[in-house]
């Protein structure tokens, strides 16, 4: 398409007073007018509306608008929208492009109208720059039938596999122990309203109609040994009672459960007295209780809710409902409950009261003052500050219970091996969003749910299971999924087979042939960009982040007072969440920061960094995921790994290598992206808002 022929709309929304009220968006409005390629410019007050979005549609036909810009809120939540607007009204939705300047301007930047203007037309110059170099898009739709595995046989496994199998599906439990029922085999009772329901048959009951149903098949004790495809077409082997078995699966759901964290040895004298134990290892005494026992104490929060971790989200109702079913045991034993702080939902509060008529008592400790074990006599003793008392208290106790945090199963790193998925420093298996895709993978076709994912109550899990079972049914009933369209493009033209791209695909999406030349599967390929950013003869463009396409956004940016300005490149997930959370907390910094997202922080190359730099830029960001997570598996090791050698090039070619920074945030780290433009800002000695 020929520069005249391009024809970019440019619909700037006022989000109420949420953008308007900082930003001038007529003054964006006009601007955007003069800008090379644009044929309309719009301001919208809610352009998110269904009236806003039925006249965008009626001007981009009317002005023959090939090419839309959107300068809004965050592409996070509302980008798939647009999208839907803009195929609507015959625009292709990869020649979409999404301008944010709710949160990273008007929500960070309040007290600076007049520099925050400024940077909302910088950062809509940027996105027409881009805009003009888009090209079409697909989505690759691909053939899904109906045989789902599900990996993991405890509730959350068993309740998935029977509401895929009851809506006619094939499903296939593979669980690694002897039998069902995961971790519910190892407690003994269940709280539900005001009783207590023993574990082992709330297992039975549902074991029994799992292997019951006509649509279920159940292998236990058994392993994956390997999974290669995508979705709709998984070859799986399976390692049965040491037979190997082949599945062809359609999607799959992991509902590997969790494990509790083993306290370190000598930890409240746990490991050097047996009279020390977990509240796991406490449901298995209920089942078999010792005479004797006269004091039982039981300490909360060991080993979470501190600075590796945070709050294990049931502790505090497993200590509750373990030190009723003591009291109901034997009345008159003496129970104590420590804790820092009591988190229980409305629901669990029945049974907090229940407790206390029952005559347990509760201490509060101080966070940094935890109690201490001691031996006296060969008897246990417990020391403990009471916060509400104000003095030390001695507690004897025959048996200390340790309620600890929990990590995912000991499966996790076979699995995230086998399906290319992420976890995070506890193991647990990381959703694509915490709100938009809470029991989705970032893979198509894989879910997840229950304690695979987070700690949570045997109701939460069996919710979980079920919304994953529907998760995974939608593309089976369907009979296809559209996978997106940003994947990797390979010109062989220039290319020596060097091996590179296929070798570090974090995807196995790119193959060789037969004339051991790299071909894209791009059914598996998710367009992270680690080839492109890779490739030594720039021969692989990723669909809607091409070479080209970032560069003219960096000399957008820097068209005027470089020297005042940051290139930030910034990863689509964790680190964007990042930088809208900094938003939503309406965190001020500095306005100097250009973004320009990538979907993942590998995408990002030496070469772009250094042309920021010839252009004269303060300096560059990189953002991407915190480790180990990332969204891409390993993009973020990858961009690590770049970034030290394009410091070394920098060096090289006369440039300050500290001018290059990179940060690793998750996405609800809003004051950790907030601080990192702070510290850039006052380390590259820039005046704030001096453009």
């Amino acid at each position: 398409m020929n520069d005249e022929d391009i024809r970019v709309g440019v619909f700037v929304c006022d989000c109420g007073s949420n953008i308007a009220g900082v930003v001038n968006v007529p003054e964006v409005v006009d601007y955007a007018k003069g800008l090379k390629g644009v044929a309309f410019a719009d301001e919208g007050r809610w352009s998110c509306s269904v009236d806003a979005l039925a006249s965008m549609q009626e001007s981009i036909k009317e002005h023959q608008i090939n090419r839309v810009v959107i300068a809004a809120c965050t592409p996070r939540t509302h980008e798939p929208l647009f999208k839907a607007t803009v195929k609507e009204a015959g625009v292709n939705p990869y020649l979409l492009e999404f301008v944010s300047i709710r949160e990273q301007v008007s929500w960070v930047h309040r007290s600076e109208p007049e520099t925050a203007t400024q940077k909302a037309k910088d950062l809509v110059k940027m996105g027409v720059a881009k805009a003009i170099l888009l090209e079409e898009g697909e989505e690759i739709r691909l053939p899904v039938a109906t045989d789902c595995m599900i990996i993991g046989g405890g509730m959350a496994g068993m309740t998935a596999a029977l509401n895929v199998a009851d809506q006619g599906f094939n499903a296939y439990i593979i669980e690694k122990e002897q039998k069902l029922g995961g971790l519910l085999n190892s407690i003994s009772t269940v709280s539900h309203d005001h009783n207590e329901i023993l574990a082992a048959d709330i297992v039975k009951a549902k074991a029994d109609i799992v292997e019951s149903h006509p649509n279920i098949k159940v292998y236990t004790n058994t392993t994956i040994e390997a999974v290669e495809g995508y979705i709709g077409n998984y070859k799986v082997t399976l390692n049965a009672n040491k037979k190997s078995e082949k599945l062809d699966i359609s999607t799959v759901i992991v509902a590997t459960g969790m494990r509790e964290i083993t306290p370190e040895q000598g930890q409240f004298q746990y490991g050097d007295d047996p009279r020390v134990v977990t509240q796991l290892q406490l449901e298995d005494r209920l089942k078999h209780w010792e005479s004797g026992i006269k004091d039982v104490v039981i300490i909360n929060c060991v080993n979470s809710k501190n600075e590796t971790r945070g709050c294990c989200a049931i502790g505090c109702p497993i200590s509750v409902k373990n030190a009723l079913t003591i009291k109901k045991i034997k009345k008159d034993i003496n129970v104590h409950i420590l804790y820092r702080d009591l988190s229980m939902v409305k629901d669990e509060q029945i049974h907090l009261q229940a407790a206390k008529a029952a005559g347990i008592k509760f201490i509060r400790f101080p966070d940094d003052r935890y109690p201490e074990v001691i031996k006296n006599n060969g008897n246990l003793m417990v020391n403990v500050y009471d916060i509400l008392l104000g003095r030390e208290l001695k507690i004897p106790s025959d048996l200390l219970v340790l309620t600890v945090g929990f990590k995912g199963s000991d499966t996790v790193e076979q699995v995230k091996g086998h399906l290319k998925v992420s976890s995070n420093p506890d193991g647990f298996f990381q959703e694509a969003h915490i709100k938009l895709g809470p029991l989705d993978f970032a893979s198509d076709g894989i879910s997840l749910c229950g304690c695979a994912r987070n700690p949570k109550s045997l109701k939460e899990t069996c919710e979980e299971g079920i919304g994953a079972a529907m998760r995974a049914s939608i593309p089976m009933k369907n009979g296809y999924i559209e996978a997106e369209g940003i994947v990797a493009d390979i010109d062989l033209t220039h290319c020596n087979s060097c091996s590179i791209c296929w070798k570090r695909c974090p995807y196995s999406a790119i193959k060789v042939n037969e004339h051991k030349e790299p071909v894209v599967i791009k059914a598996l390929c998710k367009g992270c960009g680690l080839c492109a950013a890779d490739c030594p003869k720039e021969c692989i463009t990723i669909v809607h982040y091409s070479d080209d396409q970032i560069f003219a956004q960096v000399e957008a940016a820097l068209e005027e007072n470089a020297q005042e300005k940051i290139i930030a490149f910034v990863c689509h997930w964790c680190a964007l969440g990042g930088v809208d959370m900094a938003g939503v907390s309406r965190l001020q910094y500095p306005t100097n920061a250009r973004l320009i997202r990538v979907m993942c922080s590998a995408r990002v190359s030496i070469k772009m960094i250094e042309h920021a730099f010839e252009l004269g830029t303060a300096g560059v960001l990189v953002a991407g995921c915190e480790f180990p997570t990332c969204h891409y598996i390993t993009g973020n090791y990858a961009a690590e790994t770049r970034l030290k050698r394009a410091r070394k090039k920098l060096a090289k070619k006369g440039y300050d290598p500290d001018r290059l920074w990179n940060t690793w945030c998750s996405a609800a780290d809003g004051p950790k992206f907030a601080n990192v433009m702070r510290g850039m800002i006052k380390k590259l000695g820039l005046e704030q808002g001096v453009f």
